[in-house]
C-alpha cells in the first residue's frame, strides 16, 4: 500500500503495488482540491488514469454533487461468490464467458433481463434501449471476471463491473444541466 498525503496531511491511500505517474498526479490534485481536503480517498489495486479522475478511486463526500467523478461509470462496483465447485475448468469457464459476456463496446443482440427506469428522473435522455442490452456485459478498462482463490483454499468468482453506457449518459445530462444553470446564473449577475 502506497500513501499520498495531500496539502493539508489528510491521507489518500493507495492499495496497488504499482501506479503509474499519471494516475498519481490525477490522485494527488483531487486530494489537494479543497472541497475533498477532508474526504476518505481510497484507491483500488487495479486504478490507473482516467478523464480528470484516476479509475478506480473510491471516496466518501456527503454534501457535495461531482457527476464527473461518481461519473461515466456510476454504480461500477464488485460482486465476489464463493464458488461451491473446488475444481474449475479454467479453459472452460473462460470460454463460457467470452460466448455469454459482451465486453468492450459489445452489447447483447436482445435483451437477457428486465429492468424498471422508473426511478431514472433523466430517463427520456439516455438511450435506455442500450441500458437494456448491456445487462449482463462486462465493459471494458479495469472491468474483469476472474476466479480467485483464498489463503485456506476457497475459491470464489469475482467480477467487477459497472452502468456501461447508461451512466455516461446519465452524467452527460446532468454535467450539462449543471453547465446550463451556472451560465444562467453568471448572465443574470451580469445584468
Amino acid at each position: 500500500m502506497k500513501i499520498i498525503k495531500n496539502s493539508i496531511g489528510n491521507e489518500v491511500k493507495v492499495f496497488a503495488e504499482t501506479f503509474e505517474n499519471e494516475a498519481y498526479e490525477q490522485v494527488k490534485a483531487l486530494a489537494d482540491f479543497e472541497p475533498y481536503h477532508n474526504a476518505k480517498i481510497r484507491i483500488m489495486p487495479d486504478s490507473h488514469a482516467g478523464k480528470g479522475c484516476t479509475i478506480g478511486t473510491t471516496m466518501t463526500i456527503t454534501d457535495k454533487i461531482t457527476p464527473n467523478l461518481t461519473g461515466v461509470d456510476i454504480g461500477c462496483g464488485m460482486l465476489v461468490v464463493e464458488l461451491q465447485e473446488q475444481d474449475v475448468d479454467l479453459k472452460e469457464l473462460d470460454m463460457v464467458i467470452h460466448k455469454h459476456v459482451p465486453s468492450g463496446f459489445n452489447i447483447h443482440l436482445i435483451p437477457i433481463h428486465s429492468f424498471s427506469f422508473k426511478n431514472l428522473r433523466c430517463a427520456e435522455h439516455v438511450n435506455l434501449e442500450r441500458a437494456i442490452l448491456s445487462i449482463g456485459s462486462l465493459g471494458g478498462g479495469n472491468h474483469f471476471i476472474e476466479v480467485d482463490r483464498s489463503e485456506d483454499g476457497r475459491l470464489y468468482l469475482v467480477i467487477h463491473s459497472g452502468s456501461r453506457n447508461l451512466g455516461v449518459g446519465v452524467c452527460n445530462y446532468y454535467q450539462n444541466l449543471a453547465y446550463e444553470k451556472l451560465n444562467s446564473l453568471a448572465d443574470k449577475r451580469k445584468s
